[in-house]
């Protein structure tokens, strides 16, 4: 019995070496596809960028940023990277002879991430889906300072800031327009660092021009 579970156990540590050198393989592979194509289009890559975006990400997981791909697309400096962040959970469950069994399961979140940098800073300030809470707090009646007075963006979107005049001013009808036709994403900025996120990871390197675009767009609004 004892030789079968020792057999079943090197198996097992087998199985999981084989799959860390093909995820190795792959990330190896994956990272020199971003890095030739940046090599071609004029981008630069750097992995592991010192940055701080992921303290304005979903995990708020500083460290997570594991490479950007940066270029200058008309006046503003842009980057397309990659961020994620682990969720783990632990559980209990009576094990049958008066014990109990822990269980930890873990699940990373992956994300990409596009940056614009603008040529001047701002105070902080975000426009986001409203949330189930918030809609049924405004449909209560409850006070939304920063409310820009088009219904329909009202109803579907928030923003966040401290001085709801700076608000109007930053978020005019032309950027309240591309919002509701879907044509920018929700964003938020801190300083010069215009920031949006997707799920998701780098895998068509094409696509990075195309990711950025819409929140080049937000920035040319800005104000308007």
């Amino acid at each position: 019995m004892e030789l079968v579970a020792a057999t079943v156990a090197t198996a097992f540590v087998a199985l999981v070496v084989v799959a860390l050198i093909r995820k190795s393989r792959r990330q190896r592979r994956r990272h020199e596809r971003l890095t030739a194509w940046a090599a071609r289009h004029g981008w630069a890559i750097t992995p592991v960028p010192a940055v701080d975006w992921g303290a304005r990400l979903p995990g708020g997981n500083r460290n997570g940023v594991s490479l950007a791909l940066s270029a200058r697309i008309g006046p503003y400096p842009v980057s397309v990277g990659e961020y994620s962040y682990t969720e783990t959970h632990t559980s209990s469950s009576p094990d049958g002879i008066g014990g109990t069994t822990t269980t930890t399961t873990s699940h990373t979140h992956q994300y990409i991430v596009m940056v614009v940098r603008l040529p001047q800073p701002y105070h902080p300030i975000a426009i986001q889906p409203r949330t189930a809470t918030s809609k049924l707090g405004r449909r209560l009646g409850k006070n939304d300072a920063n409310a820009t007075g088009n219904d329909r963006f009202d109803r579907q979107f928030k923003i966040h800031a401290a001085d709801p005049g700076y608000a109007r001013r930053l978020v005019g009808p032309a950027l309240i327009a591309a919002h509701l036709a879907g044509a920018v994403p929700p964003w938020n900025l801190y300083g010069n660092e215009l920031l949006a996120y997707q799920h998701g990871r780098l895998d068509d390197p094409d696509q990075v021009p195309a990711l950025v675009a819409p929140l080049i767009r937000v920035a040319d609004l800005l104000g308007r």
